[in-house]
């Protein structure tokens, strides 16, 4: 008795509904992937990073898969190298908020990192400040690159804008290693204050350090 309403139902319901297969969640060859995973016999890791080369070879009429070929992998920017985030609370007599930065990459050349901060300012002018007092929003970029085996070049963004203006603060600095302890240092530090233009400033500089 049991199968005979089956059979209707099955004879009721239109051809190209019931020839009609739900679509699979993973692709073939992804499934094929997870299911018989290659032996990693030896892997290695440089700068925080995992080398192709060293990897097993995929079998044939598969492909390598990653966080973003599964359901759900949002794409994100991701560059090589290590890569770090982070969330910690800045408080000063000049200001309070809390900071959202991230490395993007770190290598032993090359450095670049963004931040982000929304807070509140305490206290105009300082710590590369608006005028006045309010809600913030403050940013930096920073990046860094060597340039040979004595000489690297960097350079520091940051931005901050509220309810009485943006102040900008930009700095490019590159440093020499003459001896093991003797450094040259030169740099351009250009300031800039959308309200106050008295603050507006480019100054250039030429530094000899010495390490004791």
């Amino acid at each position: 008795m049991l199968a005979l309403p089956v059979l209707i139902a099955a004879i009721a319901l239109p051809p190209a509904i019931a020839a009609e297969s739900p679509p699979p969640i993973l692709q073939p060859e992804i499934v094929a992937r997870l299911l018989d995973p290659p032996t990693c016999l030896q892997a290695d890791c440089l700068g925080g990073e995992w080398v192709i080369a060293a990897m097993p070879s995929i079998p044939a009429g598969q492909r390598r898969i990653d966080g973003s070929s599964l359901p759900g992998g949002g794409g994100r920017l991701r560059l090589p190298g290590s890569q770090r985030n982070w969330i910690k609370a800045r408080g000063s007599n000049a200001r309070v908020g809390l900071q959202y930065g991230e490395q993007m990459l770190k290598t032993a050349d090359t450095s670049v990192s963004v931040a982000m901060e929304t807070g509140y300012r305490l206290q105009g002018y300082a710590d590369d400040g608006t005028v006045g007092t309010g809600p913030v929003l403050r940013g930096q970029f920073s990046w860094s690159q060597v340039l040979g085996p004595r000489t690297r070049l960097a350079q520091t963004t940051r931005l901050e804008a509220g309810e009485h203006g943006a102040y900008l603060r930009n700095t490019l600095s590159l440093d020499v290693r003459l001896w093991p302890q003797w450094t040259l240092g030169a740099g351009v530090e250009t300031r800039r204050d959308s309200s106050v233009t008295s603050r507006n400033q480019t100054d250039a500089t030429v530094k000899l350090r010495y390490l004791f």
